[in-house]
C-alpha cells in the first residue's frame, strides 16, 4: 500500500472512537438483556456469560467459567447442547437451534442462536449464543394453530358463515357473529352473519346503544365474563337468549377507520382472556382483509376512468406488464425519465434490458416475482435497476394484480430508494449485533432520544403495550397515555439522561385500557453519537399475584401453627387440672357421707356449693380441652332453631334490665349435627361478651337461619367460606371491634376487659367447638358501630323430628353406693395427692388399698405376688410407663386381673389393643366416685378373689 492510500489520522481517530462507542453499546446491551448470552470454546468450557445466564443458572459466572454443562445441567440435555455446539463449528454458520434446558427449576424451552467465532487465521475456535425462553409462547402457539387453520381454509364465497362457525367451535360458545357499520347511519350495525345454537340465523340490522358492541365498536378488545344482563340492562335481545358471557374484537382497517366487530357470546362464563383474545384478534385479521378487500375492488372498479390521469400524474414510476409475457405494455412519464426510454422504446424492450443481470437481479428472478403475484394478488421486494446510460440504482418494486380495460394485466409501482439504501449499507454493520439481542430480549426494550421521543421498540414492547412498532414510534402510545403516566415517563427519562440509572414499580396501562404493574429500569447510553435512554420493561402482573397467594398462605399457616400451640398448651394445663379436681371433689365427697356432714344441714349445704363448684371448674376443663388433638363433644343431629329458643330466656336473667334481648328465629328448620350442650356454650359465650360489651344498656340480637354463603373469610382460621350453612349470629350495638383486637379476639387468655372481669376463654372456647363441628366464625365489626358474630355451622343432611335437648348438669354431690365392698386394690398414679385421696376413698367403701407413684414399680409389686390383688386403679399420662403399657404387662403377668384406667383426654388415648392388652374399663378425669364404685364392683364381682 503506497502513503497516498494510507487512510489519514483523523478517519483513523474517528473508526477508533466508532469501535469504542459499539463495543461500549454492545457490553451494556449484553449486561442488560434478559436473554441468555454465551460462549463456549471449541471443548465446550464456558468463556462468557451475561448477567441473565448468572440469574437464570443461580450461579456466578465465577462458578461457570471454565466448566462445561456436565457441570450446570443434568445429563439428559448435555448431549444435545454438545452436538449442536459441534455443528456450529464444523460448518462455521450461524444456525438457530431449539434446546430445553433445566436450570434447576424444571425445563424450560429456549430459542437459542448459536454462531463461531474465528481467529485472525479463519479457524473457529468458539461458539457463542444468544438463548431466549419461548416456553409460554410455544403453549399459546400450539393452542392458537387450530384458529389459524381454520381462518386460512375460509375463503369461498360463504367466507363469513364459515369464519362464525369455525369461530363458536374453538371457542366452545353457544353463538358468533360478524357486524358492520351501516353507511347510513353511524349507531346502526349490520350483521354479516350470525351463528347460534348449531345453525347460521338470518341477518338483521340492531343499534349499538346499551349494547356490549358499543364498548368494542372503533374501541379495542373487550371481554365480560359473566353478569351480562345485569352489565346491560338495556340490551333485551341478549337477555331473552340468556347469554352470560361476552367477548368482542373491533374491525380496523389499515387507515384505522372503523369497520365493525366480530364478537362470541355464551350462556356460560367465558375463560382464559388472553387465548380468547389471541383467537379473536386471528379471526378479526381476515375478516378485515375480506372487508378491505371488498372495499379496494370496488374503490378499483370506480376509479378505472380515472387511471390514466393517474398513471401519468403519479411521482412513482409505473410500468403495465402483460399477464402472459411479462412484456411492457405501457410505461409513465416518471418511468421514462428514471430509465431513459420513451414508452415505444419499452415495448421493444424486456425487463432484463433494465435489470442488473445477475442473479438475483435477472429475467429469471423478475418472471418469479410475476408468478408469485399472480398466485397472491401483489408481492413487494427491491431490484437493483439498470439505467440506459449503464447506471445502477435500486428501486423498491410493488407488484399488483389487476385489470385494466377488462384485460388482466400486472401492475409494477417503482421508486427509487438508493440513497435509503446506502445509509442502511452503513448502518447494518454496527448495528446488526446490537438489533439481534435487542429483538430477542422477553422484557419490553424502549429506546428514548433527548427529545423524549421512543425511536425503538422491541418485539416484547408490542406484546406488552398492544401497539405496533411503527405505531409507538409514530406518537401513537405517547398521545393515548394518560397525563400523570406522561409526565412519570418524562421525568424518568430526564433522571436517566442525567446520569442516574433507575429502578422501581408502578402501574401503567395498555392499548386496550387494562392497568397492570411493571418493573422498570433504565440505563443512560451513547446511541448513534447522541445521548439515549434504554428502558427495560418487565410485566409483573403474575409475579405479584404468586407473591399475594404466598403472603395470604403464610398468613393461613400462621393462624393455624398458634392455634395448635395453644391447644397444646391448654391440654397439658387441663391435664394438672383434672389432678388437682379429682382430689378435691373426692374429699368433698367423702366429706359428705359422713354423719356429721348428713346431720348438719348448713354444713351439707356448704359441701354442696363446693361439690356444684368443683363441677363447674370441670367444665371449664372440658371446654379447654377442645383446643388440644382430638378432644370431641358428643354430636348428634339436632333442630338448632329449637335449642337455641329454648337457650335464651334462661339467658335473659344473665343480662341487665335495660338490655334488651331480641330473638329471631327463621321458619325454615335449622338442622345441625353438634354436641347440644357445646351449642348452649357457644350461645352463652356470645351473648355475655356481647353484654360486657353494652356496658349496662342496648341491644342484643340472637338470629338463626339456614343461608348460603358465597363470600366470607373466617375471623378465626383464615378460610374462605363457600357453601350451605346453618347461622347462629350475636349482634350488639356497642362500641365495636377495632381492626387490631379482631386480629387477636379467639386468642385464649387474651381479652381487652379488666383485671378479674374476663378470663379470655369465652371466644377461644366458641373458635374450639365451631371449628370441631367443620364450622366457621364471621366476625362484622368497625369501631362504633357495634359487632356482630355469625356462626356458621354445616347444615345436616339427616332429618331431626324433635328439638334438641340439652345435658342437664350434675345437681350436687354425688353420693356413692351405700353398699360395702370387699377386696384388695392397687392405685396407681404419678400425682402423690391423686393416689392418696384414692386410697381413702377406696377404704372408705370397705376395700384394702395400696399407692404406687409410678407404672413400673406397680409392675414389679404385682409381678412379686401375683395374686395379692383383685383390681388395679391406673392413671393413664404417667411417665415412664403410661396406663395402658402397664395394663399389656399385667395381662402378662396374670392374664384375669382387672385393670381400671382413668384419663383426663379420652379422645386422645391411642387405640385400646384387642384381646388381653385392653383395660377393664376407662373414666373420664375428674373421677366421678359414684361411678367408679360401680365399675369397681362390677369387676371384683367377676374376679376369681
Amino acid at each position: 500500500m503506497s502513503a497516498e492510500t494510507l487512510p489519514g489520522p483523523e478517519t483513523v481517530e474517528r473508526a477508533l472512537q466508532a469501535l469504542q462507542t459499539s463495543e461500549t453499546r454492545l457490553q451494556q446491551v449484553l449486561d442488560n438483556t434478559s436473554a441468555l448470552v454465551f460462549a463456549k470454546d471449541a471443548h465446550g468450557r464456558y468463556i462468557f456469560v451475561n448477567r441473565e445466564f448468572e440469574r437464570a443458572s443461580g450461579r456466578p459466572a465465577s462458578e461457570i467459567i471454565g466448566r462445561d454443562d456436565e457441570a450446570i445441567f443434568p445429563p439428559e440435555f448435555v448431549a444435545r447442547f454438545r452436538h449442536n455446539d459441534l455443528r456450529v463449528l464444523h460448518e462455521g454458520r450461524s444456525i438457530e437451534f431449539e434446546e430445553v434446558a433445566d436450570f434447576g427449576s424444571g425445563p424450560r424451552t429456549y430459542v437459542a442462536s448459536k454462531f463461531p467465532l474465528f481467529d485472525a487465521d479463519g479457524k473457529a475456535y468458539a461458539v457463542c449464543g444468544m438463548a431466549t425462553d419461548i416456553t409460554d409462547r410455544k403453549r399459546l402457539e400450539e393452542a392458537l394453530t387450530v384458529s389459524a387453520l381454520a381462518v386460512s381454509q375460509s375463503d369461498d364465497e360463504a367466507l363469513y358463515r364459515q369464519l362464525v362457525q369455525y369461530l363458536a367451535t374453538i371457542l366452545d360458545v353457544e353463538a358468533a357473529f360478524i357486524a358492520v357499520h351501516d353507511p347510513r347511519e353511524p349507531m346502526l350495525l349490520n350483521m354479516q352473519a350470525f351463528y347460534m345454537d348449531g345453525q347460521v340465523r338470518e341477518n338483521f340490522s340492531y343499534s349499538q346503544h346499551g349494547t356490549p358492541c358499543a364498548t368494542v365498536v372503533g374501541k379495542a378488545f373487550r371481554l365480560y365474563p359473566s353478569g351480562l344482563a345485569e352489565l346491560f340492562p338495556l340490551d333485551v335481545d341478549f337477555r331473552k337468549l340468556r347469554f352470560e358471557s361476552y367477548a368482542g374484537h373491533p374491525l380496523i382497517d389499515a387507515s384505522g377507520r372503523p369497520l365493525g366487530l366480530i364478537a362470541a357470546v355464551s350462556r356460560r362464563p367465558l375463560e382464559h382472556p388472553a387465548f380468547v383474545e389471541s383467537v379473536l384478534r386471528i379471526f378479526a385479521v381476515r375478516v378485515t382483509a375480506e372487508l378491505e378487500r371488498a372495499a379496494a375492488s370496488q374503490a378499483l372498479r370506480a376509479s378505472e376512468a380515472n387511471y390514466r390521469e393517474i398513471f401519468e400524474a403519479s411521482d412513482d414510476a409505473i410500468f403495465v406488464h402483460d399477464w402472459d409475457t411479462y412484456a411492457i405494455v405501457d410505461a409513465n412519464a416518471k418511468a421514462c425519465e428514471v430509465c431513459g426510454y420513451s414508452k415505444e422504446e419499452f415495448q421493444s424492450i424486456s425487463v432484463g434490458t433494465i435489470s442488473e443481470g445477475n442473479p438475483p437481479y435477472t429475467q429469471e428472478d423478475a418472471n418469479a416475482w410475476f408468478e408469485l403475484a399472480k398466485r397472491e394478488g401483489s408481492a413487494r421486494y427491491e431490484w437493483r435497476r439498470r439505467c440506459r446510460g449503464n447506471e445502477l440504482h435500486w428501486d423498491e418494486v410493488r407488484l399488483k394484480a389487476v385489470t385494466i380495460g377488462g384485460q388482466r394485466r400486472i401492475l409494477a409501482i417503482t421508486r427509487d430508494i438508493t440513497e435509503r439504501k446506502q445509509a442502511d449499507e452503513a448502518l447494518r454493520a454496527s448495528e446488526e449485533q446490537y438489533r439481534a439481542v435487542f429483538n430477542a430480549s422477553t422484557d419490553g426494550l424502549v429506546l428514548w432520544n433527548s427529545r423524549f421521543e421512543r425511536v425503538d421498540v422491541n418485539p416484547a414492547y408490542e406484546r406488552i403495550y398492544g401497539y405496533d412498532r411503527a405505531e409507538v414510534l409514530a406518537g401513537g402510545r405517547a398521545r393515548e397515555l394518560p397525563a400523570d403516566h406522561r409526565q412519570l415517563q418524562e421525568r424518568i427519562v430526564a433522571q436517566t439522561l442525567a446520569g442516574e440509572a433507575y429502578h422501581g414499580e408502578f402501574e401503567t396501562v395498555r392499548r386496550n385500557g387494562e392497568r397492570f404493574p411493571v418493573e422498570v429500569r433504565t440505563v443512560p447510553i451513547q446511541y448513534r453519537g447522541e445521548p439515549h435512554v434504554l428502558a427495560m420493561i418487565r410485566d409483573i402482573t403474575e409475579r405479584q399475584a404468586a407473591e399475594r397467594r404466598r403472603e395470604h398462605l403464610e398468613s393461613r399457616l400462621r393462624q393455624a401453627q398458634k392455634m395448635e400451640a395453644i391447644g397444646q398448651l391448654t391440654g397439658g394445663i387441663a391435664h394438672d387440672f383434672n389432678n388437682l379436681l379429682t382430689t378435691i371433689m373426692g374429699y368433698v365427697t367423702l366429706a359428705g357421707e359422713r354423719d356429721t356432714a348428713r346431720d348438719d344441714a348448713r354444713l351439707g349445704g356448704y359441701l354442696g356449693q363446693a361439690q356444684r363448684a368443683c363441677e363447674r371448674a370441670r367444665d371449664l376443663i372440658q371446654q379447654m380441652l377442645m383446643f388440644s388433638r382430638g378432644q370431641r363433644g358428643s354430636p348428634r343431629v339436632l333442630r338448632l332453631d329449637a335449642l337455641v329458643q329454648d337457650a335464651v330466656p334462661t339467658l335473659r336473667g344473665h343480662v341487665a334490665s335495660n338490655v334488651v334481648v331480641d330473638l329471631r328465629i327463621d321458619p325454615a328448620p335449622a338442622v345441625v349435627r353438634m354436641d347440644p350442650v357445646q351449642v348452649e356454650q357457644v350461645l352463652f359465650n356470645l351473648v355475655l361478651n356481647a353484654r360486657d360489651a353494652l356496658a349496662g344498656s342496648g341491644r342484643i340480637g340472637v338470629e338463626v337461619r339456614p343461608v348460603r354463603v358465597d363470600t366470607a373469610v373466617c375471623a378465626g382460621c383464615r378460610a374462605p367460606i363457600d357453601g350451605d350453612y346453618v347461622e347462629l349470629s350475636v349482634t350488639d350495638d356497642g362500641p365495636g371491634i377495632d381492626s387490631a383486637t379482631a386480629e387477636r379476639i379467639f386468642e385464649p387468655f387474651f381479652t381487652t376487659k379488666e383485671t378479674g372481669k374476663g378470663t379470655g376463654m369465652g371466644l377461644a372456647i366458641v373458635h374450639g367447638i365451631v371449628h370441631e363441628h367443620d364450622g366457621h366464625v364471621v366476625l362484622e365489626s368497625a369501631k362504633g358501630r357495634g359487632a356482630r358474630f355469625r356462626v356458621l355451622l354445616p347444615a345436616a343432611a339427616e332429618a331431626a323430628s324433635a328439638a334438641a335437648s340439652a345435658t342437664p348438669s350434675s345437681g350436687g354431690a354425688a353420693r356413692a353406693n351405700a353398699t360395702v365392698l370387699s377386696g384388695s386394690v392397687l392405685v396407681v398414679d404419678d400425682e402423690e395427692t391423686v393416689a392418696h385421696f384414692m386410697r381413702e376413698l377406696l377404704e372408705s367403701w370397705g376395700l384394702q388399698a395400696e399407692c404406687a407413684l409410678r407404672g413400673d414399680a406397680a409392675l414389679a409389686t404385682i409381678q412379686a405376688n401375683p395374686g395379692r390383688f383383685d383390681a388395679v386403679v391406673t392413671d393413664q399420662a404417667m411417665p415412664r410407663m403410661s396406663g395402658l403399657e402397664l395394663v399389656r404387662h399385667v395381662r402378662n403377668v396374670r392374664a384375669d386381673l382387672p385393670v381400671i384406667v382413668h384419663t383426663g383426654n379420652v379422645d386422645a388415648m391411642p387405640a385400646l389393643e384387642e384381646g388381653g392388652a385392653r383395660p377393664c374399663a376407662v373414666l373420664q378425669k375428674p373421677v366421678d366416685p359414684a361411678r367408679l364404685r360401680s365399675v369397681l364392683a362390677q369387676c371384683l364381682r367377676r374376679s376369681p378373689a
